[in-house]
Order: C-alpha cells, then sequence, then structure tokens
C-alpha cells in the first residue's frame, strides 16, 4: 500500500498533495507528500517528497528524491 501511494503521489500529485495509504491486515498508515518537483542537471523529472508513517501508533517521517526514468518508473534517491 505504502509502495502504491508513493508512486501515485510522485505520478500525480501537485507539490504539496498529499496521497494516503492504510494497510487494514497490519494496521500500519500514513502519507506521501511531494514537496518540490524540478529537472536535475541530468534532464531527469525529479521530486523530493516526504512519507509519513504510523506504525503501532508511532508516527516516523522519512524525506526523499525520487527521480523518473526513460522508461516512465520512478527510481527513489535516498
Amino acid at each position: 500500500k505504502a509502495g502504491q501511494a508513493q508512486h501515485v503521489a510522485l505520478e500525480r500529485n501537485r507539490t504539496g498533495v498529499a496521497t494516503a495509504w492504510s494497510n487494514p491486515d497490519s494496521g500500519h498508515s500514513g502519507s506521501v507528500t511531494p514537496t518540490r518537483t524540478y529537472r536535475s542537471s541530468g534532464g531527469e523529472n525529479c521530486r523530493d517528497y516526504t512519507h509519513e508513517v504510523v506504525i503501532d501508533g508511532k508516527r516516523q517521517t522519512v524525506n526523499g528524491t525520487a527521480c523518473r526514468k526513460p522508461d516512465g518508473t520512478w527510481r527513489v534517491l535516498n
């Protein structure tokens, strides 16, 4: 669920608009929010994002960057 939400957020969301997700089997949930969109020096379309995850009631936040590869998939850099 988290991976699907991340793909949707990177692919479709405007900067600042979150996509929420929830896994009913594990009880985990979260959201992915693109925070910046830009073109890399190599010409790739890239997006910075924040992924918030709630596991057993504890919220964790991860910041990352992903760039679109020529085949249309997203490559997560960090």
